[in-house]
């Protein structure tokens, strides 16, 4: 999501105690400007403004600027009585035209097509049969719709990241990044998908990207962090590429939703 100039994407983790999205605020350098814990992108761009509104309003405000404040007397000056209007300007005179005479139109003369030998074209578009409708195309099948899988359908486990290199080739896995407690839960319950608050997911060589963004936080520690993978092919149809994320990383990034 971009607006204002300033970018918000999800970290992938969740804080211990609200259990709600650390969203990270990039300018459009790619600079990261804040971190903030909210349910959904736009609350944390809300809460990032409000901030940044506050440090604004600290900041000792600059001196009037003299020719400004004398420009505003003279147009206050200006103000019609018992008004809060300006005078308008007094139009310009409109110089004075003369219509224009039209010529009078000439018929054009009827010819007969009949004595000129050639085919009555209406005549000939009433007796021939209508054009034959095209046929129609059939409707294409409904997305399947799915808030939950289980962790043994994906066949979901845990990745020792240490080893994964930016250069590593896309793999048959999608990977997500979380924190230690969030895995395990995901390992036992499954994974459960909302468009409110989808999974990031990366291909593996997206993988140390996200990881350094994690270890430059600094609510997470490297020993909370985790690595699941889980089988593309099972939900090739549920995810929703990520362009935003795919530029910054430089390795295709996607939103797991399940179509709900």
């Amino acid at each position: 999501m971009v607006r204002n100039g300033y970018r918000v994407r999800p970290t992938g983790l969740a804080t211990r105690n609200s259990e709600r999205m650390i969203f990270r605020i990039d300018d459009m350098q790619g600079r990261a400007r804040a971190r903030i814990a909210a349910k959904d992108g736009a609350q944390a761009l809300m809460l990032f403004w409000q901030r940044r509104g506050r440090q604004i309003m600290a900041e000792a405000l600059p001196d009037p600027d003299p020719v400004a404040t004398l420009r505003r007397n003279f147009d206050m000056a200006r103000i019609l009585p018992d008004t809060a209007e300006l005078p308008l300007p007094a139009p310009a005179p409109r110089a004075a035209t003369q219509p224009a005479t039209r010529r009078p139109r000439t018929p054009r003369p009827v010819r007969d097509t009949a004595d000129a030998g050639q085919n009555d074209l209406f005549a000939s578009a009433a007796t021939s049969p209508p054009p034959a409708a095209p046929p129609r195309a059939e409707p294409a099948p409904p997305r399947r719709q799915v808030t939950h899988l289980d962790a043994e359908t994906l066949q979901l486990a845990r990745v020792h990241f240490r080893g994964l290199q930016a250069s590593d080739p896309a793999d048959s896995y999608l990977y997500h990044i979380t924190t230690e407690e969030n895995a395990d839960a995901m390992l036992r319950d499954g994974l459960a998908m909302s468009r409110r608050h989808p999974l990031l997911l990366t291909e593996r060589g997206g993988v140390p990207y996200w990881l350094s963004l994690v270890a430059d936080d600094d609510d997470a520690r490297e020993a909370d962090i985790a690595v699941l993978r889980m089988k593309r092919f099972m939900i090739d149809d549920l995810i929703e590429d990520d362009p935003d994320s795919t530029r910054s990383s430089g390795s295709p990034s996607y939103f797991l939703t399940g179509n709900t």
